[in-house]
């Protein structure tokens, strides 16, 4: 029973350890998203984080989108600061630009 306490809290110190290595990585990262937007800035749809998972991956960040903490779609253009929560105890700030889609000619 101790040995397996002990290795469960060897775990936890090595996926936190992990997790906040991957944080620093994270910091000051800023992925890009286009989409089409209308007037006033607003997007035909929204901004998942299904989509942030993407562009994170295309950066080379293998990220849940489960992790992705957005409350709500983002559904305008513009840049916001958006939390991936790595850890239960380990949360990275990810800047997430909206801009508008360049329309083929």
């Amino acid at each position: 029973m101790e040995q397996e306490k002990g290795a469960a809290v060897r775990r936890e110190a090595t996926e936190r350890g992990d997790a906040e290595k991957l944080s620093q990585m994270l910091t000051g990262v800023t992925v890009s998203v286009s989409r089409k937007a209308g007037e006033g800035d607003q997007l035909f749809g929204s901004v998942t984080g299904i989509d942030v998972a993407d562009a994170l991956a295309a950066k080379g960040f293998q990220i849940d989108r489960r992790k992705i903490q957005l409350d709500e779609p983002l559904k305008h253009l513009g840049e916001f600061d958006v939390p991936v929560k790595l850890h239960k105890d380990v949360t990275a700030q990810v800047k997430v630009q909206v801009v508008k889609e360049v329309e083929a000619a």
